[in-house]
């Protein structure tokens, strides 16, 4: 008889790991990260569009944490650009939104935005959506601000991993 209940004692005894491993997986969080190639796909895009439009900017992409992945500045394109495209695609990143929507509200009384950290609200950046999960942002500057900001939020609105 007492062979009879091992194979029974046996699953009993492990239960206890398969509910402490499944409370354990409310720990962590499983999340798309753009990766290198996705990266250089937007910027490639954003690339091609911006030379569509006949303009010379530095364009900066960013992974969701605000680090840097791709960047390129085209020929010809101002000097000071590069430093600014980073930052702009850094806040879209960080703030999850982009730079025209910050911009628009610092204008409309909100001043206390530009006193955040590492923040440039002006248009030219967009974040880059994968489903509900942000996982990175696009940063183009050295053009208007409008074709800045067209640029940006074509190349990340268009993306599809």
């Amino acid at each position: 008889m007492k062979i009879r209940h091992i194979g029974q004692l046996a699953l009993l005894a492990c239960l206890p790991a398969f509910f402490s491993a499944r409370a354990d997986d409310a720990k962590l969080l499983t999340r798309p990260q753009l990766s290198s190639a996705g990266a250089k796909s937007l910027l490639n895009a954003a690339e091609a569009e911006a030379k569509q439009r006949g303009m010379q900017v530095s364009i900066a992409v960013v992974d969701a944490s605000g680090r840097l992945l791709a960047f390129t500045r085209m020929d010809d394109s101002q000097t000071g650009t590069d430093e600014t495209a980073i930052k702009k695609a850094r806040t879209a990143a960080l703030y999850h939104s982009p730079g025209k929507v910050l911009a628009q509200r610092i204008s409309q009384n909100q001043a206390f935005l530009a006193t955040l950290p590492g923040i440039t609200a002006v248009p030219g950046s967009c974040p880059v959506m994968e489903g509900k999960y942000l996982i990175g942002a696009v940063g183009v500057s050295g053009a208007t601000d409008d074709l800045d900001n067209a640029v940006a939020t074509d190349t990340a609105t268009g993306f599809h991993s």
